[in-house]
């Protein structure tokens, strides 16, 4: 019997596996760097998605409450321009009127009738000031008017008192007079009854003669 030929070992191309390895991993690798590339543009695709609806939503709070101030000029804003200065000073009417080259047509319509509003405000205000001081002057002559009568009574009841003391006091002395005049009389009585009593005795007849 023939031998069996020895097979031939199998050759490992240990360089061709070294290549593959290789590669595998750098294919590994850019997988990573692809994956993490892509997780990169996907959170800054997030990010910029929640920008835009951030700002969705402050215009939408700006279209739902909208500033009435915002578009507004110079001439319209002086319609909610308060009636009286901040500082407390109280303007004049002629600080309010128009300037003397006033034209209605290169003013708004609203900014004419908040003018006269204003005017109007302060005519009503001046009024009712003139109004208050003219009542408040005519309480103050009803009160220097009482005063007065107040006065004339006070001199009056002064005079009457002055009267009624002297009434008094001519009373007190008529009343010592009647007094001093009962007394006399009195006296007189007296000595007119004696003075009849001494005649009735001088009178009767002595008993002896008989």
């Amino acid at each position: 019997m023939e031998e069996p030929a020895s097979a031939d070992p199998p050759r490992i191309f240990w360089k061709s596996r070294r290549r593959s390895a290789s590669a595998n991993g750098r294919s590994l690798q850019q997988e990573l760097n692809k994956e993490a590339a892509d997780e990169q543009l996907n959170n800054q695709a997030h990010e910029e998605a929640m920008k835009i609806d951030d700002a969705n939503a402050v215009s939408t709070d700006d279209d739902v409450h909208p500033d009435p101030k915002a578009n507004l000029s110079e001439k319209r804003k002086a319609l909610f321009e308060p009636l009286e200065p901040i500082n407390g000073k109280r303007s004049s009417a002629e600080m309010l009127l128009p300037p003397p080259d006033f034209e209605p047509a290169s003013y708004p319509k609203g900014w004419l009738v908040g003018k006269k509003r204003k005017l109007v405000n302060v005519d009503v205000v001046e009024s009712m000031r003139r109004i208050a001081i003219q009542e408040m002057n005519r309480k103050d002559r009803e009160i220097n008017g009482l005063n007065e009568q107040l006065e004339e009574d006070s001199r009056v009841l002064e005079l009457l008192q002055k009267q009624l003391a002297d009434e008094r006091k001519k009373r007190t002395e008529i009343e010592k007079e009647n007094s001093m005049l009962h007394e006399q009389v009195s006296m007189l009585m007296n000595m007119l009854d004696e003075n009849e009593a001494f005649d009735e005795e001088g009178e009767a007849p002595p008993p002896d003669t008989l």
